[in-house]
């Protein structure tokens, strides 16, 4: 299985980091785009039913937009970090590689507890409970995205620091 990693990526190491960067590219940018350009806009809605529901379905989309790209980074990071032969390299680069699968691992479960935060807020809609859908949402979008974010760069920071440019 090893060889199939290394000549895979051999012969595709352009494609896998094209999509690789990509992908991170368009999740740190979704990260950006629902916390200081949608969500401020979002607020300015009056009628807090309609404010809630709309934002319900941002972040759904948002979930829905977000897992398919976390799914392409995790494949294309086993095989770069196969590829590459990080494991018997040098030991500081080992280290951040390992970081790095750290970092994306417990972003991936703030991505399930959002998940869980949403179906929580979503419930509470549904029996119009808007203190719980609020506190809800406002830790989905001010806590947990922004935390997301702020790791995620660092991720693609160490990703730069990897590739040596």
């Amino acid at each position: 299985m090893r060889d199939f990693f290394i000549e895979s990526f051999s012969d595709y190491s352009r494609v896998i980091i094209f999509f690789h960067v990509i992908s991170s590219a368009l999740l740190i940018g979704s990260m950006f785009m629902i916390r200081f350009v949608v969500h401020p806009v979002q607020k300015k809605i009056s009628d807090i039913k309609m404010r809630f529901e709309t934002c319900m379905k941002i972040i759904r989309s948002y979930m829905f937009f977000s897992v398919p790209i976390m799914l392409v980074i995790i494949f294309t990071s086993v095989f770069m970090h196969i590829g590459l032969g990080f494991r018997g390299g040098n030991p500081i680069t080992n280290v951040m590689v390992h970081t790095k699968e750290a970092l994306w691992t417990f972003i991936a479960f703030n991505m399930i507890y959002m998940y869980l935060k949403y179906r929580r807020a979503k419930k509470g809609l549904v029996e119009e409970n808007y203190i719980e859908v609020e506190e809800d949402v406002v830790l989905i979008v001010r806590y947990l995205i922004p935390l997301n974010l702020l790791l995620a760069a660092i991720s693609a920071y160490f990703g730069v620091i990897l590739r040596g440019f």
